[in-house]
């Protein structure tokens, strides 16, 4: 039996692992102690908790760079283990890799182009946003009239008249931040730490 308490703003205030099952709960902070005392002397919260048996356990994952750690069950059902700081994340995770029986651990290393997926996407997204935008803007010096229905559209034709230069500065501030993060993201892949359990 391990039970962790968090009194941290937005972490999981309690994560415990009993009788071969992982428990995470958020009582209110007034009903944590009595919380506590009820999983020690066997009796489980029905409120605000879940519990993963684990014959429903498939894998845990720690990323790095991620305030959670990921567990998968059922048939694909997940829950994240919300735990701010790094240290007491890894406790946990060693303290599963340690005790869950079954559980073969391994280290996986995000490819340079996994890492840098999510930032590519974005910055595609920024072009097509970019070019519709323009062309839009360009119309507008040329004393064209859009009409735009709502959404996307509006949002285009909005940006489109603050004008041609203002567009260049506000796109090339945002593709300037999307390179960023990106050459971050390929520089440091992610290290996941996984628990897979064998059946």
């Amino acid at each position: 039996m391990k039970i962790w308490i968090s009194e941290e703003q937005g972490d999981e205030k309690i994560i415990a692992y009993i009788d071969q099952t992982i428990y995470s709960g958020n009582p209110k902070p007034a009903n944590i102690d009595a919380c506590v005392t009820d999983l020690k002397t066997g009796v489980i919260p029905s409120v605000n908790f879940i519990g993963i048996p684990l014959n429903y356990l498939k894998e845990i994952n720690l990323q790095e760079g991620k305030q959670y750690i990921e567990v998968l069950f059922g048939g694909s059902s997940s829950e994240n283990l919300r735990i701010k700081d790094s240290k007491k994340r890894t406790e946990v995770f060693d303290y599963f890799k340690n005790n869950i029986p079954n559980a073969a651990f391994s280290t996986e290393k995000y490819s340079r182009l996994k890492a840098g997926k999510k930032p590519l996407i974005a910055i595609a997204v920024l072009l097509i946003i970019f070019l519709w935008t323009f062309y839009y803007a360009i119309g507008i010096e040329q004393g064209n009239d859009y009409e735009a229905e709502g959404g996307l559209a509006a949002l285009v034709l909005v940006l489109a008249s603050l004008g041609i230069k203002k567009l260049f500065l506000l796109f090339a501030f945002l593709f300037a931040i999307t390179l960023i993060a990106l050459i971050r993201k390929i520089k440091n892949p992610p290290i996941t730490e996984k628990l897979i359990i064998k059946r």
